[in-house]
This record gives C-alpha cells, sequence and structure tokens, in this order.
C-alpha cells in the first residue's frame, strides 16, 4: 500500500477509536457480495488487534470511504486464488 493510502488507514481508524486493522477486518462481513466471512491472522499478535471488531458497525458513509480508500491505493502484486487453479 502506498505512503499517501497508508495514512488514510490511520486517520479513518483513529476517527473511529478503532485500531489500524479493525475497519479493514469489519468491511469484509460488510461487503455486499460476501455471505461468508473467514478472516485469518498469520501471527497470534494480529488478533490482539481486532478486539472491537465485532462491535463495528460499519456505516455507508464508512463502506464508501474505505472503498474510495482502497481504490485510490497502489496496487500491488502478489499471489490470488485466481492464479490457482
Amino acid at each position: 500500500m502506498d505512503e499517501r493510502a497508508e495514512r488514510a488507514r490511520h486517520t479513518l481508524a483513529a476517527n473511529r477509536g478503532a485500531s489500524v486493522a479493525e475497519p479493514a477486518v469489519a468491511r469484509v462481513p460488510a461487503h455486499p457480495a460476501v455471505q461468508v466471512a473467514v478472516v485469518a491472522a498469520r501471527t497470534p499478535a494480529h488478533l490482539t488487534q481486532c478486539p472491537g471488531v465485532l462491535s463495528l458497525a460499519p456505516s455507508r458513509s464508512d463502506l464508501t470511504e474505505t472503498d474510495d480508500l482502497m481504490a485510490a491505493a497502489a496496487p500491488f502484486g502478489g499471489p490470488t486464488l485466481e492464479g490457482t487453479a
């Protein structure tokens, strides 16, 4: 993620009294295309960053802001599920 998007992500979280990870995790089940969400942590420390995610109810404005932030972020490469088959 580029530096501008990273700053915006921190601002978005701070404005909601959340950790940086919480709005991102809360966005997953709130997406209209998602019927079931499985969100994983790579380390035990990641789990401690999201204690309030279950009580976070993103508003339509929050979702739009998160979508706009991600759309403006510089893309990065990596493995994708679409690339495996």
